[in-house]
Formats: C-alpha cells, structure tokens, sequence
C-alpha cells in the first residue's frame, strides 16, 4: 500500500504542477518559423497574418502578424512538416509547403507578395531550409525514423553517441550491454564534464545516484526525436555539457498502432578470441545468451482536435557474460576459484507502461500529461555495477544487484498563446528512483569479502552491505513567459529541481568477522577494513533554481541572442539518530542547514549572421559561463555521519596464518597482529572530523563554472546537402580540494623507487618513479579535512581546444548519409602542494605528472552512417565508428622493502606497500577501435498496413577492441576487463496499421 500511496500521490502532485503557474528545470528549446514579408519592389509588408498549419498540431493552425519591418515570428511549434500561408488585403495569398521542422530548429521562410485577389493564391513548393540562421545554439536533432532506419539495436544513449561526432561515451554493440551500461555514462561533448538527460524539458537524473547515474530509463518507443545541445546555449539552459532532450511522441486524430520486436540469442554470434588477448591471460570473450525487445505502441484521438493519447507497452532485456569473470567455486573460503563452468552473468530486465495524453482545453490553453510506471531489475551483475565494463575485475558475488521498484516518471506540461505574440509555458515533473540492493543467489552477509591486491579482484560479497532502503526521487517545475514580435523573441522565467536521498543499510547477517573485510596480496594477508553498521544517511536538495531572462533581436541579417542567468542552489541534512553499532556507541546527529548555498551569475551571448541574406549560409559566434552539474554530491559530503569516517584500515600481518586477525579490534591503537587505525575519527561525531571553508560552502565562487565558446559555420550546399565546421574553446575553474588541516608537506617524506622491468612497461621498465611521498610516522592516522578552494593554493586549470566538421545529405528516393570528424586537445594542470608533496614532485621517468596533456590522437574521432533503398522494397543503412584506443595505466603495489633504501624506513603504520604509478596517465593507449555495423532490410505494404523486417549485422568485421583493462600492475596487468562483443545478428521487425 505505500507503495501505491507513492505512485498516486505523484501523479495528484505532477497534475498540480501542471495546473498551477509552475517553476521547472531546463525547458524544451522551441521550434519555430520566422522570416521576412516583401513586395514585388522589395518593400516591408506590415500587417500580414502569417498561419502555420500541420497535422502534428492538435490546434492545427498557429499564426502571427508581421510587424513594421515586415518581420515574423511563429514560435513553440512541434516537430513535424507545415505549411505557411501569407494573407493581406489587396495581395494575393501566399503559399509555402514542405517545412520540415526538427525540434529547436527555426526555418526561416521569407515571403514576397504580389499585389491580387485574396481568392488567388500562389504556392509554392521549395527546398526545406538546412540553416538555422535565428539560432547559435548548437545542436544534432535525431529522429525516431533515423534511429529505426539505421542499425541501433535497442536504442538508447549510446545509440544517439555513436551517430554523434565529437561525442563519446560507452561503446556497444546493438544495445546488447544492458540499458544501465548504455545510460549509465551520458558522455562527455569536446571535453565537457557534466550532462543532463531531459524528457520534453525536464530532467530525469537520478538525484541520489552520481553526475553520471541514470534515474528513469526512458522507453525510446515512446520517443519522436532526440535533440542534444552541445552548446551555444541560451540563458534557459542550465546544462554545462550536453543537454540530451527526449520529445515524447503524441497521438494524433487518427489511429495509428505499431508492434516493434528484436531477438538475438545463442548462436546469434561470432568468437572474436585470438592470440593476442590469450596471451594477455583472457580465458572467454563475452557472448550474449539472449537481448530481446518487444513492444505494442498506439495512438490516436479521445476526441478528434481535443483529446489525443499515445501508449507504449515495452518489455526489453538482455542476458549476457563478462570477459574473464566468473563465480567463485569456493564462495566463503579464504581464496578466490574460478568456476570455469559458471562465467560472470548479467542479467537485466525491464518493462514500462508509459502513456501521454494531450488536451487542447481550448484554443488558449493546452496540456500534457505524462504517466510510466516501471519495473527495472539488474537482476545479477556479471561482476560490474555499472554494465559489463568499467574496469570490472570483481567476481559474480563481489557487487550487489538491485530492483528497481516503484520507478518512473509522473509529468505534466500546459502551454498557453494568450495572443499571437505573447506565450506562457509551465510544467512538473517527478522521477521516481527507489533502489534497493540484494546479494547474489547463494552469497550471505556471514562470508568476509576479500579483495586480492595483485589483481584487484573482490570476492565473496561485496564488502559493504547492500542497503534495504534506497531512494532518490528528482522534482523539477518550470514556468516561462515569452514575448515574440517579428524582431524580437524576450523570454523569461523560473526552473526548480529538488531532490531527497534516503539510504538505510540496518546490517543484517554482518560478516563473522564484525564488520571487517580482508586484503590480501599474492595470497598473504597485509590489510583489513573495518566498518561501523547500522548506516543512515538522508539529505535533501531543497533548491536547485535558475532565474533567467533572454533576448533574440534580428537586424536585417544579423540576430543577436543575450541573456542572463542566476542560479542558486541550497541543500540541508535532517538530524538523525544511530543506534550502537558493532565497533561504536548510539550516536545522534544534529541538522546541517545551509548545505551548501551557492549562488552564480551566467551571462550569455552569440550571433548568428546570414551571410548572403538567403538563410543558406551562416556564421555563428557564441560565449556562455555555466555552472557544474549538481547532484547527491553536494549535499551527501554535509551528512555528519559520512564525515565521521565510517570506515578505517589497519596493517595486519597475519603472523600465525590462520587468515583470522588475532587482536582486539574494539582497540583502535596497534595491538596483536593489527596497526594502528588509519584514521583516529573513526566515527568520532566532532564536527571538524571534516569542515567545508566558507568558500567552498557559501556564495558566488563555490560553484564550480565552464566557459564555453564557439565559432562555426553552416553552409546549405544545396537541396538536402548542408555542411557545419566550427572550432571549439573551453575550461574549468573553481576546483576544491580537501585539506588535512593537521599536516603539512613538511610532515611527509620524499622517496624514488625504481619500477619493475617488465618488457610490458615503457624501456621494459627499470626507471625511476620519484617524489613519492608517505606522511611521518608521528602524523600517521591523524585527520581533520577541510575543504577549500584550490586557488588558496596554487593554480589549477583544465581546459579544451576542437575542432569539428559534419555533413548532412537527404536525397530524393530515401537516400541520405551523414557523419563528420572531431578532433581536439584537453590540458589539464595542477602543479601544487596541497598536504603531500606527491602532488607537485611526483616524476615517471623523469615526466612531471602534475600536468597532462591528451593529444589530438587521443580525441580524433570518426562517424559516418547512411542509408540506401534497394529495388522490390529493400534497402541497406550502416554505421561506421572509428574512436582512439582506451587509455591505461599501472598501479603497483610496492613492497617497502624496495621503498625503505630511498626513504631511510619502513612505512607508516606498518603498511606493507605503496600504491605507485608506472605510467603516466595518457602515455600509452590500445589500438584504435573501429566499429562498423550493417542493416539489410525488406518492407510490405497491403492495404495501409507496413510490414518492416530487418536482418542487422552489428561488428560486422569482428572487432575484439579492449575497452577496458586490469590495471593493477602484476600477472594480471593489462588482462583485458571489457572488450567489444563479436559480430552479432540480430532480427527485428516492425508492424505498422
């Protein structure tokens, strides 16, 4: 019952928004036609009614006046194909048809009228305008027929980041890793950090989960199109990197159903082993047991031009083993043993009901109504929470999985033309995001996890317990008012986001070792970690606001686009109580308000100019401040309880090698075979356990900003042929750092240590590794952080330089192919001492590591795609990749014997090893991925029913790329973690009536 208290509460609560003058998140960019009314002479005609009619309008017609330039302005119109139709007295009518509109695209359509009869009409038929010659804003708009036309397998993110140029993310092969791996990164855009997922305007971030964590897995069935803001964006954006907005499909005024379905499954893919991963010590390559996609989609009229729906009922999943991984067949003892008959699985499910109303009230006033109700299971891991990837190298037990119930999305939107130039938007929005975790089939929380240091795998659970209570639920409203004349477009309003987070993990079944897991290396044991149970962290995001105020000004050929933005942001924990745990005494917590506040002043600007005055050329300038993405983050590093230090280590040396730490682990203080704790705050409930300084906490400068700035120019060839090039600036400022207040770089010591050789290493290694550093014995496990601002200590800075070219061509009979190449360099540099010395000395064969810098080689990428209509109802579509190989690196457990000459003793708190880098980061890469996949398919059509079957080959040429890697350096070095599943088949089909 509070389950369904939850879900029906939403949705009274998504109607409320939608029914009052709501504040929201980031709003759908508008689509819209604009141009310039003439005479015969060239004279401004004032006073023409400007209508723009299409199908997808359920009010069918929306209209302007041109003012006493002769311009206008039709603004808010949805995707779809329109015709426009000048009327005045004393002229005859003018008709234009075939307007192609992609969302937040503007077509200009000029008119010259003849002077006639309003009972004459002209039309005319043209080519749809390619440039946008209104708008700076940058932007790749996909829509469902190019995803459905073009191999994509189940669509999702990485499908729209793979068509897109400069763009990267997780690879895949026709959706066959999961919709989690596929959502999980939302990518980075020329170096950009920061991405929000949108649906029609409102974001669907997870809250409680990380910047990159998704929360509602949208159904793509339920998707018309697809745009992603890259930049140039206007002051209603708040997104830092890429803006990825979902358009949700409407009905129409008449019935339309489709059945989409997709299988492949064993025998379905090709073995792409060979000898050089063997040799890298791979043992399987990942197969798909199964990936399927079905769904029953329709729409149509309530009540023809009033009332329209739209419904997607979808069932999706897949089934698949990671590279390498597998169960353990001695779960709970003290070693790790493959079961060779049992690899590492991942198994998800999903399902989503999902339903859009839309109510033309009356010819003032319309809405949306937005309902998915979703069951999402990661049902096993396959070793990896994130997807089979990510540097997976834990065995099947050693990650939690979870299911995802209630999830979803409860949204309503009303749009509102109170006149031909004045316009009132508002809506709301809940993501409903409530994840529990469970332990693997077989995996009790009596078995101690284990992680083994050479190769950095975990074992036999995973060490902290997954949580009985896990909740991240997002709120976003929006409400705007804009002003449109010919020459000018004002728009100005109000966007919140809140958000809460409610984790509980009581600790049930605690492992017998109280609350403590191992490390071991090779084997012996040298490190344990204890944890303090039962947990309980809640915190809230009570506002994350932007107030914005924005102006487009046409004059003749130029447009200026300005607009400023403030944005503030405020988080606050409750107080809490904690019971006794097993290593500490009931603890309360008092509430922490103002957690943090920032506040920030975002201008924006650009220019677009058409450069002949025929709106097929235009060179476009643009600069933005934005602020960093926020999420839990923000607020979760206030919850005292996480800042009282909820886990420490301790040596342990194991000496009678019973693999049981013979000490008193209730005494903190090196005792029996146990050092000393890492950290003397372990669970201390005095604030400064950890302490924010006022600027990082308060104010204008703690939030974290990008610069962005643009320059391109978009060029219509000719009919459907349009070609953009651009470069691309951007950096950071405002980075924080966490300060231990009770040592400074004089309480460190510097050492070298010369890296193994190893024929795998740069020279086969054997050169020196220096400016390490480990901190003095007597401040050994003594910490109070603050965290501050990195300018109190030296300069740091991360910033971009790309440049981009890309094509677009439609032609006659289907035909179309598109793509581009992006390229670029990032920098990133932060030579300074902070506590250890480390930061600013520390050389790999003499290279100073403080500054990086990743190569054009490293950010040159390669995308192209197209299609091609055969004879008899088939054709042919392929997409074709060509991405840098992964970076990686080399982390070395360094035994202190080998440290102890250089250093002159043993190091702090008994600690056996160091961890060491061998490589520096960027250095070394793999070979350069090259993803090629292919669609051959064959379309029926009886009596206005469409039959599309499709046959698609995904890593056609049976790439084995690694995409991830071990990277602790030892036997298991450079064994690959992840690569790209071989040559796949796939079927799928479409029924249309």
């Amino acid at each position: 019952m509070k389950i369904w208290r939850s879900v029906f509460g939403a949705i009274l609560l998504s109607v409320g928004f939608a029914l009052l003058p709501s504040i929201g998140a980031a709003q759908t960019a508008p689509s819209g036609i604009a141009g310039v009314v003439k005479d015969t002479s060239g004279g401004a005609l004032p006073g023409v009614t400007v209508e723009a009619a299409s199908p997808s309008l359920i009010e069918k017609v929306r209209s302007a006046v041109s003012d006493g330039e002769g311009r206008y302005n039709i603004v808010d119109l949805r995707p779809g194909t329109y015709s426009v139709t000048f009327t005045l007295p004393g002229f005859s009518t003018f008709k234009r048809d075939g307007i192609t509109l992609t969302v937040g695209f503007t077509a200009t359509v000029n008119a010259d009228m003849q002077v006639g009869s309003l009972e004459e009409t002209i039309t005319v038929t043209g080519e749809a305008p390619l440039v946008d010659t209104q708008n700076v804003r940058q932007q790749k708009v996909i829509s469902t027929e190019t995803l459905t036309t073009l191999p994509t397998g189940s669509t999702s993110i990485t499908s729209i980041i793979a068509l897109t140029p400069g763009y990267t993310g997780n690879a895949t092969v026709g959706g066959s890793m999961g919709a989690y791996y596929s959502q999980q990164t939302k990518g980075a855009f020329h170096g950009k950090r920061g991405s929000h997922i949108l649906f029609d305007g409102m974001r669907i971030d997870n809250y409680a989960g990380s910047g990159d964590s998704p929360g509602y897995i949208f159904n793509q069935k339920s998707v018309e199109e697809t745009a992603l803001e890259s930049g140039g964006a206007g002051a209603e954006s708040d997104a830092p990197n890429v803006n990825i907005n979902m358009i949700p499909k409407e009905g129409g005024n008449t019935f339309r159903y489709n059945i989409d379905g997709l299988y492949t499954g064993k025998g379905l893919q090709s073995d792409n082993m060979d000898d050089d991963l063997i040799a890298r010590g791979l043992q399987t390559v990942p197969t798909v047991k199964s990936q399927w996609d079905v769904s029953f989609n329709v729409g149509g009229p309530i009540r023809k031009d009033k009332l329209w729906f739209f419904t997607s009922i979808r069932r999706w999943g897949v089934e698949n083993t990671a590279a390498g991984l597998f169960w353990n067949a001695t779960q709970g003892g003290m070693f790790y043993t493959p079961d060779l008959s049992r690899p590492a699985t991942r198994l998800e499910k999903t399902a989503s009901h999902f339903t859009r109303t839309t109510w033309q009230i009356n010819p003032k006033n319309k809405m949306n109504f937005v309902f998915d109700l979703k069951s999402d299971c990661v049902c096993l891991t396959g070793g990896s929470s994130s997807g089979l990837g990510s540097g997976a190298s834990n065995s099947q037990e050693g990650v939690e999985s979870w299911h995802l119930w209630p999830n979803g999305i409860v949204q309503g939107t009303w749009n509102s033309p109170r006149t031909s130039k004045l316009l009132l938007e508002a809506g709301g929005s809940m993501v409903m995001f409530h994840w529990p975790g469970y332990l693997a089939p077989g995996v009790t929380g009596d078995e101690v996890s284990i992680v083994e240091q050479s190769t950095s795998m975990r074992y036999n659970n995973p060490g902290s317990l997954p949580p009985e209570r896990r909740m991240g639920d997002r709120f976003s409203q929006r409400f705007a008012v804009s002003y449109i004349t010919g020459t000018h477009t004002f728009k100005t309003g109000i966007q919140q986001n809140e958000g809460y987070s409610d984790t509980k993990t009581i600790g049930l079944g605690l492992p017998s070792a109280k609350g403590v897991s191992y490390r071991f290396n090779n084997g012996i044991p040298n490190q344990l970690t204890m944890a303090s149970y039962p947990r309980q962290n809640r915190y809230f995001q009570l506002a994350e606001m932007g107030i914005y105020a924005q102006d487009q000004w046409a004059l003749k050929r130029l447009t200026m686009n300005g607009g400023l933005r403030f944005d503030y942001y405020r988080g606050y924990v409750p107080e809490i109580d904690i019971p006794a745990s097993n290593f500490l005494p009931a603890q309360h917590y008092d509430a922490v308000h103002d957690a943090p506040v920032w506040k920030a002043l975002n201008p924006r600007g650009g220019i677009s100019y058409d450069l002949f005055g025929n709106g097929r050329t235009a060179v476009k300038m643009s600069v933005g401040r934005y602020v960093a993405m926020t999420g839990n983050g923000q607020v979760s590093a206030y919850v005292p309880q996480s800042r009282a230090i909820s886990s420490v280590t301790r040596s342990w040396t194991d000496a009678n090698k019973n693999y049981v730490p013979d000490c008193n682990l209730n005494n903190f203080a090196k005792n029996g075979e146990c050092g000393a704790i890492s950290n003397t705050n372990f669970g201390n409930n005095d604030p400064n356990a950890r302490t924010f300084a006022d600027d990082v906490r308060f104010g204008w400068k703690a939030w974290a900003p990008t610069w962005d700035i643009s320059t391109e120019i978009q060029h219509q060839i000719t009919q459907g042929i349009s070609v953009n090039g651009g470069y691309y600036h951007n950096w950071d400022s405002g980075f924080q750092v966490t300060d231990n207040t009770l040592v400074t770089p004089a309480n460190y010591s510097t050492y070298c240590v010369t890296a193994p050789l190893d024929p795998r290493l740069p020279k086969g290694g054997g050169y020196q590794i220096c400016g390490l550093a480990d901190v003095n014995p007597d401040k050994f496990g003594l910490s109070q952080q603050n965290t501050t601002l990195a300018s109190n200590f030296g300069k740091q800075q991360r910033y971009n330089d790309f440049f981009g070219v890309n094509i677009d061509t439609r032609f006659g009979r289907g035909i179309r192919f598109g793509g581009g190449v992006d390229t670029g360099r990032t920098v990133t540099d932060s030579c300074f001492t902070v506590d250890s010395p480390q930061d600013l000395l520390l050389t790999i064969d003499g290279e100073v590591q403080c500054r990086n810098v990743t190569p054009m080689a490293g950010n040159t990428q390669v995308k192209l795609n197209g299609s091609y209509p055969l004879p008899y109802g088939f054709n042919m579509s392929a997409t074709y990749q060509n991405h840098p190989g992964a970076s990686y690196t080399a982390s070395w457990a360094a035994p202190t014997a080998l440290i102890k000459p250089s250093l002159g003793r043993d190091l702090s708190g008994n600690n056996a090893t160091a961890t060491v880098p061998l490589i520096t980061s960027n250095a070394l890469r793999e070979p350069r991925r090259t993803q090629v996949d292919v669609r051959f398919g064959k379309s029926f059509n009886v009596k206005n029913k469409r039959l599309q079957a499709n046959f698609d080959i995904y890593n056609a040429l049976n790439s084995n790329a690694v995409l991830g890697n071990n990277t602790t350096f030892g036997s298991k070095w450079l064994t690959p973690t992840l690569i790209l599943n071989g040559r796949l088949i796939q079927f799928s089909g479409n029924y249309s009536f």
